[in-house]
């Protein structure tokens, strides 16, 4: 496997190597792991490649897409080669990092300070002010503290071996989140590959990162209230937001969780308000203060920027650090470096000529096809130009449009990035790759803190050199291998271990809520479905569906239940109800359909995946990819049938992991007050819809043992009974029995005790509004009596007593719910009025 490796990098002569040296033998640092790779054989490799993808899919790490034909959420791609770094050669690259991050914080001070660079002509004031990312209204930060705290760059090696700067992100760098799941992946499929070579832990960097972010606070209180704020589940690296927030222990919110008064920022909760001491943002700055920056913006708070001129916030990385990723910074950082660290940079950047140059311009011009031209402001509309593939038509447009605004352009020259192996379809392959290294500031020792390790991409196709995820690339874990004295890392000395407060932002509760609904939703549709198509598949074939009453009946009450109307309101669908019953099983885009549900469950279950475990998530994947099964194009009732078993087993399994797992906190709550509504409410409509019509005795005892195994209390009954089916019985069991966990007195119950236990629940005074309803409903239950609700004239088809009882029952528990959602999750003001309120909590 080596071997031919070795002969394809030969003709890959133009690329440096990170396996393969000069003379054909393997670098130092790989020989222990091409040695066990080289054991293992293609096979094995190609089964543990398998292994990582499975860990990673079970464990929920996707990357989002937009515009990808598959969908959002795509699985997080890891090769399982690592890249690999000496100890001896990554102690320099953290070294040209740290001076880097260092130079780079110094630039950020003096741009939004005294700008001195700017007056003593070391950087062109055009440059500046005509980026997108100085924002002016950020002006005078404090001079005695860091600015930039997060620091990502990109780095490629070329031909001879030097590595080179191709990218710093500063803004909202991203991937320390991935590079830790990388690392866990890699450590549970090469345990021993990963020890025996002494592989540099990442962890303490993530230790340095949650040190810093407590010491950001100008309260200077030990426990700062951190707060994530995310664009949210439709961007591209929400898996990181909710990894990072989870793992560090910090609160996750959205921009609209968020509010400012008297110059505080306020997190929504359902406990109330709580002060957000720091903000980890990963919200791009321009879309953080709509009122200040891109009024078009949803995803950020009003009145942020003020709340940092008052000081009363802290923000990382601060708002305005995007101006130092224009590319066009990085043609004057030598001369900089010297003036101001005075030392030449370790780590050059890639050549770089601004455009707002004339002398840089027409060599930009004379060499076009050697360049890779870019706009100097990053953002999702302007993909850079590769020189070498623009016809003569399009590169006479593109220099058109620098000479009308030459400022806003700048070019690059092409990197040959050195060459990693990575399996391609089960073999060892040579493809280019870009390392992602991370550094973040140590306000405790006053210097930048390296990740020994990072985040590579490599590209699935030969000769590719604009690697990113979103245009394909492949993940790598980084290895620094060989032994290193660990740096001592600075703790807090408080010993007193205090429990930490939990905050629920209200949209959180309320994607739990319905989580917990759209739950009870599928497993309801799920139960009914399969003994629809039991009683279907057992039915006499000369006798049409039509003339079969309790077949009949349970149809119709599928499409009460689902909402899906007319559905089998209709005779000729009642006739051939095939086609029917597929379109609710697997149809997504019908409203009600089991399919819909489904997603609707996961898509709840996503927008919080912070709050549940990893046990949690692999059992989500897994409904997820029956979800999948489900609605393919050649499904039909026998396949439908046994997905259905599959499905209710991982609903079930989730729900087992929810009573044993999760906290009793307003997170656990919300959700089955979620999922004890809905069931009450499709409890009703059930009994509804198959109880209230009078038939003949046969007819109404078949009925009754299909209720009751759609509500899983067949055995229940047998037990408690022990007779025939009598109607009274089994609506004493399915209304009023509060020990029988799938009565609607036991949920209405449980609701009543879950909201009790609610933030602001009134304690000692009237009740809310929605624990008047539930009241209501109950005590009817608990008063009702059963004869009377059965009781009919001859003559009367429909048991009117019962109808109207279960009429109010489900208007009250409609009336609840509405009033619960009122209470806790209905949307505050519009997002450009600031937070009006009599008294804000005291600080």
């Amino acid at each position: 496997m080596i071997e031919t490796y070795n002969t394809q990098q030969q003709d890959l002569g133009q690329f440096y190597d990170e396996l393969i040296g000069p003379n054909g033998q393997v670098r130092p640092q790989w020989e222990k792991i091409a040695a066990s790779f080289y054991t293992l054989g293609p096979a094995q490799l190609k089964q543990k490649a398998a292994e990582v993808a499975q860990l990673l899919r079970e464990n929920g790490v996707t990357y989002n897409t937009y515009g990808d034909p598959d969908g959002m959420n795509r699985p997080w791609n890891l090769d399982p080669i690592p890249m690999v770094f000496s100890t001896q050669e990554w102690e320099f690259i953290e070294r040209g990092i740290k001076q880097r991050a260092t130079l780079l914080n110094l630039i950020l001070k003096d741009l939004y300070g005294p700008k001195k660079l700017i007056q003593e002509g070391f950087l062109p004031l055009e440059l500046i002010y005509r980026h997108g990312g100085f924002l002016r209204q950020v002006d005078k930060p404090d001079e005695d503290k860091d600015l930039l705290i997060n620091y990502a760059v990109d780095l490629a090696r070329g031909p001879e071996g030097k590595l080179w700067v191709l990218h710093d992100r500063t803004d909202t760098p991203s991937g320390i989140g991935y590079a830790l799941e990388n690392r866990a992946a890699m450590t549970r499929v090469f345990p021993a590959l990963v020890r025996d070579n002494k592989v540099q832990k990442i962890t303490p960097y993530f230790q340095v990162f949650k040190n810093t972010l407590s010491t950001l606070s100008s309260g200077g209180g030990e426990n700062p209230r951190i707060v994530l704020l995310s664009s949210g589940p439709a961007y591209r690296t929400y898996f990181e937001h909710a990894y990072l927030s989870s793992f560090l222990g910090f609160t996750l919110a959205l921009g609209a969780d968020l509010t400012m008064s008297n110059g505080n920022i306020w997190l929504k909760t359902l406990d109330g308000l709580k002060k957000v001491d720091v903000l980890l943002r990963r919200v791009n700055d321009i879309y953080c203060d709509p009122l200040e920056f891109d009024a078009s913006s949803t995803i950020g708070i009003v009145g942020l920027m003020e709340a940092v001129r008052q000081g009363k916030v802290a923000v990382a990385n601060p708002l305005g650090t995007r101006i130092l990723e224009n590319p066009a910074i990085m043609a004057y950082l030598p001369q900089i470096c010297r003036h101001l660290l005075g030392e030449d940079l370790l780590i050059p950047s890639v050549s770089t000529w601004w455009c707002g140059q004339e002398d840089a311009r027409q060599h930009v011009f004379d060499n076009m096809h050697q360049l890779i031209i870019k706009n100097v402001y990053r953002d999702e509309r302007n993909a850079p130009y590769i020189g070498a593939e623009l016809s003569e038509e399009e590169a006479l447009k593109l220099k058109k449009e620098i000479s009308q605004n030459p400022c806003l352009y700048v070019a690059q020259n092409m990197v040959n990035f050195s060459t990693t192996p990575t399996l391609i379809h089960g073999n060892l392959e040579a493809r280019n790759a870009v390392l992602r290294s991370f550094a973040v500031r140590d306000t405790a020792n006053e210097e930048y803190v390296v990740m020994p390790g990072g985040l590579a991409r490599s590209s699935s196709k030969k000769g590719v050199f604009v690697l990113s995820r979103q245009s394909g690339g492949i993940s790598k874990d980084v290895w620094v291998v060989g032994s290193k004295v660990p740096e001592k890392i600075t703790v807090s000395t408080n010993h007193d271990v205090r429990q930490q407060e939990v905050l629920l932002p209200s949209r959180t509760g309320e994607h739990l809520f319905w989580m917990g609904r759209y739950l009870e939703r599928s497993l309801s549709t799920i139960r009914l479905f399969r003994i629809i198509l039991k009683k279907f598949n057992e039915s006499d074939n000369e006798q049409s569906v039509e003339k079969d009453d309790t077949l009949s009946t349970l149809l119709t009450t599928l499409t009460t239940l689902t909402g899906t109307q007319p559905g089998f309101n209709e005779h000729k669908t009642l006739v051939n109800p095939e086609k029917e019953l597929i379109d609710v099983a697997s149809n997504p885009k019908r409203v009600g359909s089991l399919s819909q549900s489904l997603e609707l469950f996961l898509s709840n279950g996503y927008s919080v995946r912070d709050r549940l475990s990893l046990d949690t998530w692999r059992i989500l994947d897994k409904i997820s990819f029956l979800d999948r099964k489900l609605k393919k194009d050649d499904v039909n009732l026998g396949s439908i049938y046994h997905r259905l078993d599959d499905l209710i087993v991982h609903l079930m399994a989730f729900n087992g992991l929810n009573l044993d797992n999760m906290t009793r906190e307003p997170s656990w709550r919300l959700l089955n007050i979620g999922r004890a509504i809905e069931t009450s409410i499709r409890t009703s409509l059930m009994l509804q819809n198959t109880l209230t019509i009078k038939s003949d005795e046969e007819k109404e005892k078949a009925i009754m043992e299909l209720v009751l195994m759609a509500n899983e209390s067949l055995v229940t009954y047998r037990y408690q009974y022990r007779s025939t089916l009598e109607l009274s019985a089994v609506l004493r069991l399915l209304i009023t029995e509060e020990r029988n966990p799938k009565s609607i007195a036991y949920q209405i119950a449980s609701i009543e005790e879950h909201l009790a236990n609610m933030p602001n629940h009134p304690q000692h005074s009237a009740l809310s509004p929605a624990g008047k309803k539930l009241l209501q409903a109950l005590t009817d239950i608990r008063l009702v009596e059963i004869d009377y609700l059965i009781a009919t004239q001859k003559s009367e088809v429909i048991r009117k007593n019962l109808n109207v009882f279960f009429e109010n029952i489900i208007q009250l528990l409609e009336a609840a719910a509405d009033h619960i959602y009122e209470d806790y999750f209905s949307p505050t003001q519009n997002q450009f009025a600031f937070l009006k309120t009599a008294k804000l909590p005291e600080i």
